[in-house]
């Protein structure tokens, strides 16, 4: 607007008057009702009409962007909860196959190799269907099975990780059916004259002799088969992790009556070089081998001598990296020594074998290994394990009073057996050590600070 038009009451007599506005005089018309009318323009006066609506349509557009972004602010908020869970249900998905991601292990999950593993499991089905095994109609499920995860297979995304992976496994457990059906129709297992049946219960049962609780540690038996009787019990008394001290009684009267003893103080405290670590010891032929302290080594104390000697059990895991821990986990049990009519062995892992359980032969003179077996079991899903007769067995939480053993892995065959379910008796929760003498074919328990023993019944 160029101009404005003021209206100024004037009181004046005649034509011609001034106008006065804003400082400046200019000429106006008196009109009859006294009213002197002036056309006065005002350059220096412009307003910016123009540019102030355009302020105000951005202005307008400026609120309205902000208010969405408050609003989608305020939905990403809501959703952070749903997201949190989904995020914490991923991970504890993947949470078991941890070590495998860390090796990068997902170049073998492809379709190919997929493939070549239903062409070899339709293989095996088709040399158990020859066989003269019993149960026909579990196999032919088997086969219907393997034509559903074919099919399965031909219909996967390309790069779907996670069914590429479920269906791995899927196959997985169908071989592992095949193999058990083959191992239960084996008349010879291992060295005994079958697989392992029931366990009794309890024949002896005690609390240690250092009370109730000292809940970690171990006991039995001298393992070595025509030794002289030797009873002995370990308790970890340092931080329950850290032992030093073995107790031995010279016959099972004497360990009854917690009298006469002989305490052999292995080193001079527990948390220095070579004291016991976790609670995976085993006397054989007069010697206590165990986890040496804080060291990926293995040591044997002679109880006669009162020498050690350690060596060390290479890539296995230790302080505590892979220990049992089916439902609860039993801290520091990365090496478990145990003893069957074939000598002495060692149960571990390593991340080499992605945490799943290894059992290596050893020379009980100087703990050399004489061989070593790799197992599917993953440490950490068995609360325990032991040799008899050449095969290793894993035991499984059940509840308070009851475990299992669920699996077994012959090293004369190579072959897994799985869903033995031979349960047995305990009088606590925990299992901190397992093992079984082949010389009274017994099997001794460390439960919480009690003392348990078994006999055990074998096919």
């Amino acid at each position: 607007m160029e101009s404005l038009v003021w209206a100024v009451l004037l009181l004046a007599s005649s034509s011609g008057h001034r106008c006065e506005a804003a400082g400046q005089s200019v000429r106006g018309i008196l009109q009859d009702d006294n009213r002197c009318v002036c056309k006065v323009t005002f350059s220096d006066w412009e307003f910016p009409v123009e540019k102030f609506e355009e302020l105000q349509v951005l202005s307008q557009n400026c609120t309205e962007a902000r208010e969405r972004r408050i609003t989608q602010v305020d939905l990403a908020k809501s959703r952070i909860p749903a997201f949190r869970t989904e995020l914490q249900n991923i991970s504890s998905r993947l949470q078991h196959f941890e070590v495998i991601y860390k090796q990068m292990l997902y170049h073998p999950l492809n379709l190919w190799s997929l493939r070549m593993d239903l062409k070899q499991l339709g293989s095996e089905v088709l040399d158990a269907q020859k066989s003269s095994l019993p149960n026909k109609n579990l196999l032919q499920k088997f086969s219907d099975e393997l034509l559903d995860a074919r099919e399965s297979l031909m219909n996967m995304g390309k790069y779907d990780k996670f069914n590429l992976l479920s269906i791995k496994q899927h196959l997985r457990d169908l071989k592992d059916y095949i193999q058990s059906i083959s191992v239960y129709g084996k008349s010879k297992i291992g060295n005994c004259s079958g697989i392992l049946r029931s366990v009794s219960q309890p024949i002896t049962a005690q609390v240690n002799p250092f009370g109730v609780a000292n809940h970690y540690g171990a006991w039995g038996m001298d393992s070595m088969p025509g030794s002289p009787e030797l009873y002995w019990v370990m308790v970890l008394t340092s931080s329950k992790i850290y032992g030093n001290t073995i107790r031995t009684y010279s016959s099972y009267k004497p360990f009854l009556l917690n009298k006469p003893f002989t305490d052999f103080h292995v080193t001079s405290s527990a948390t220095v070089t070579n004291s016991i670590q976790g609670s995976g010891s085993v006397v054989y032929n007069g010697s206590l081998y165990y986890n040496c302290f804080k060291k990926r080594n293995m040591c044997k104390y002679d109880l006669n001598t009162k020498v050690i000697l350690h060596r060390e059990l290479p890539e296995a895991g230790f302080n505590n990296e892979f220990p049992y821990c089916y439902y609860d986990c039993y801290g520091y049990t990365d090496m478990d020594f145990s003893v069957d009519e074939n000598g002495l062995w060692v149960i571990y892992a390593t991340e080499e074998n992605y945490g799943n359980i290894l059992v290596s032969k050893l020379n009980s003179d100087n703990l050399a290994i004489l061989g070593t077996w790799r197992t599917r079991f993953f440490k950490k899903a068995v609360s325990n394990a032991f040799m008899a007769c050449g095969v290793l067995y894993t035991t499984r939480y059940i509840n308070a009073t009851e475990e299992e053993i669920f699996n077994a892995f012959d090293t004369t065959t190579n072959r897994e057996a799985f869903d033995l379910n031979i349960r047995f008796t305990k009088y606590s929760k925990h299992i901190e050590n397992l093992h079984y003498n082949p010389g009274d074919r017994k099997l001794y328990l460390y439960n919480d600070g009690y003392m348990i023993a078994y006999n055990l019944l074998f096919y």
